[in-house]
């Protein structure tokens, strides 16, 4: 649920991971493969859920891509969250906090549009929620004109199919929020680094954040907006690794939350213990990854 896919979100490294897999793609070759591990202070999911802040977390993405035609990949993969302090673990699973599966289907009807469909279930082993089921649409736009800085907006409408609510406080399936967002992205001639800006806005109806249970708890107001959120990776390609062995990346950077909606504060007051909540969260990460 909580998913990230904090995650850096997992929908934000999975973009950038399937799209490294494409350019990656070798002629003839119709599978290709990512994975990526990252590691943070925080666990706080692309919807503003802070999930856990003390200890340290850490979260591993792998999947593969199967292109289909010149247009066309499925992708299936995994998603995982490990928080590794002892105050939260669990005694039948110990770290092991979450664990996501999905399967998608992309289509690029043309060289600057990409859109995609994908399932997502949300489990949590230690049993904090019940399993949750959801369908992401999205949409990004490749605005890249060969220079050296791009956009790159994109959307995402995120069904809660069924299950516990994803912010915790929220309606229980049957509902939705939308992302929008942009990635502006610099890649400066002739070097290796490339540094993007994500930034983004959640918004939808108000029962998707306080549609569940917490008018027993709590009195807050009603909002159509969630979470924005801004922040600066940057990311340069490992060579030292040598090629056979696939396309290898290093990254780092820091992500900045503030939550909109009192319900989601609400929300990361029952998650973390601590009382109030939070309204704003920095995150700062670090990971590596590869395509082949």
């Amino acid at each position: 649920m909580k998913n990230w896919l904090g995650t850096a979100c997992l929908t934000v490294a999975l973009s950038l991971v399937v799209s490294q897999a494409w350019a990656d793609a070798a002629p003839g070759s119709a599978i290709h493969g990512f994975g990526d591990y990252s590691v943070k202070p925080n666990y706080i999911t692309p919807r503003g859920l802070l999930v856990t802040d003390e200890g340290v977390t850490s979260q591993i993405l792998g999947g593969l891509v199967f292109l289909s035609s010149a247009k066309t990949s499925v992708v299936v993969g995994i998603w995982t969250d490990i928080n590794h302090d002892p105050a939260v673990s669990s005694d039948t699973v110990g770290a092991w906090n979450e664990f996501d599966y999905f399967v998608g289907f992309n289509y690029s009807p043309s060289d600057k549009l990409k859109l995609g469909a994908s399932y997502v279930v949300f489990l949590s082993p230690p049993g904090a929620f019940k399993t949750e089921q959801n369908i992401e649409f999205t949409a990004n736009y490749d605005d890249s004109a060969g220079g050296p800085f791009s956009f790159q907006p994109y959307a995402k409408l995120f069904w809660a199919v069924d299950g516990d609510s994803t912010v915790v406080l929220g309606k229980r399936g049957n509902t939705f929020d939308v992302e929008l967002g942009v990635t502006p992205t610099f890649k400066p001639a002739g070097g290796a680094l490339t540094i993007t800006l994500p930034t983004w806005i959640t918004v939808g109806p108000e029962d998707y954040w306080s549609g569940g249970t917490s008018e027993e708890f709590f009195s807050t107001d009603g909002s159509n907006f969630g979470v924005v959120s801004t922040g600066i990776t940057l990311k340069t390609p490992a060579g030292f690794v040598p090629p056979q062995f696939g396309s290898w990346y290093l990254y780092g950077g820091v992500q900045y939350y503030y939550l909109i909606n009192d319900s989601l504060v609400d929300a990361n007051s029952l998650t973390t213990g601590h009382e109030g909540g939070h309204d704003d969260v920095v995150n700062v990460f670090t990971g590596f990854g590869f395509g082949f």
